[in-house]
């Protein structure tokens, strides 16, 4: 057998070294979902309480380990708080701690109904049916481990506490206080996971965790959300699609997609381009509660605050104290 010549075997380690680095950016590093800070936003260090969130408010998370929150995800926040003054609004995060920029000291002196913890992770998975799940890092096995971690994060979190949880892209628009247990669709054929509302051990929630447990699937994104959300309802509701009528979960509501997803993933762009009328149909339409931006598709595109984009002009109007401290690009 000839032998490899010191060339080659460099230019195959170097193409070892080039494929290990783009899976890496690809599939592991947490900014492959939220841009990281410049050094205009950067601030001290302050350490996280490690206490639980009361139960049945407002829950938004970042489950990716993440230190420091980017504006478009305290637009999120900033939304929540504004459209649910008169319950806790709480973001929980897995870092232990939060870079404290001039923007963030703003959001939680104006909302006193605002607070940021650490989630204790450990406890939330102790004496579950996933604590095995945990125990072993099953999620590691996944093509996108912190993505679908952050994913069993959520089930878990709703199963403990309930209330309202929303994904750090999202926009509220109006108070969902007045909402029953309820999700929404997405399309014709899946339900979405980005806004949920559900009472505490709600069967539904539970199902999921079950599911997980039973079959957890790294090999697809969505596996672990609309998929497996869509897939319970099926199971445990009876669900009717398009109609997203539940027969057999009377106390469950499946939303058209107009409430949280009036513009679908496949049309991301819209959220991005000028458009006055758009913007203007969304944002006065009262069946439309919260706006999903698909942070995996729009995280590159500028959102142009002096534009008539609707995340811009919703912004301006739902997070107005995100929007003075970005200056004209967020």
């Amino acid at each position: 057998m000839r032998k490899l010549s010191g060339r080659r075997i460099l230019l195959i380690l170097c193409a070892l070294v080039t494929a290990t680095v783009a899976l890496w950016i690809l599939f592991l590093q947490p900014s492959g979902m939220y841009p990281q800070p410049d050094q205009s936003q950067q601030g001290p260090f302050v350490t996280l309480e490690l206490k639980d969130p009361p139960s049945e408010g407002v829950i938004l998370l970042e489950g990716y380990g993440g230190t420091w929150l980017s504006p478009r995800m305290l637009c999120s926040l900033e939304s929540a708080a504004r459209a649910h003054p008169d319950i806790p609004v709480t973001l929980l995060m897995t870092s232990p701690v939060v870079r404290e920029t001039a923007l963030l000291q703003a959001l939680k002196t104006n909302f006193p109904n605002l607070q940021l913890l650490q989630l204790n992770v450990d406890l939330l998975f102790k004496g579950s049916i996933l604590a095995f799940w945990y125990k072993e890092r099953m999620w590691e096995k996944s093509r996108w481990p912190k993505s679908h971690f952050n994913d069993i994060l959520r089930w878990l979190i709703l199963r403990k506490y309930g209330g309202i949880y929303l994904d750090l892209d999202v926009v509220i628009l109006r108070s969902l206080s007045s909402l029953p247990n309820c999700t929404g669709l997405e399309s014709d054929k899946w339900v979405a996971a980005g806004v949920l509302k559900f009472s505490p051990e709600h069967s539904v929630i539970e199902g999921c965790i079950e599911r997980i447990a039973e079959h957890f699937d790294g090999t697809v994104w969505g596996a672990n959300g609309p998929e497996l959300l869509t897939e319970v309802l099926h199971h445990t509701c009876d669900l009717q699609l398009p109609s997203g009528q539940t027969p057999t979960c009377k106390d469950v509501k499946v939303m058209p997609t107009r409430a949280f997803y009036p513009i679908p993933w496949w049309e991301w762009k819209r959220y991005v381009t000028e458009d006055e009328d758009l913007s203007h149909e969304i944002l006065n339409d009262e069946s439309v509660y919260a706006l999903h931006v698909w942070n995996l598709h729009t995280q590159h595109a500028k959102v142009d605050l002096r534009s008539h984009q609707p995340y811009a002009s919703a912004a301006r109007i739902h997070c107005p104290i995100t929007v003075n401290h970005s200056g004209a690009y967020m």
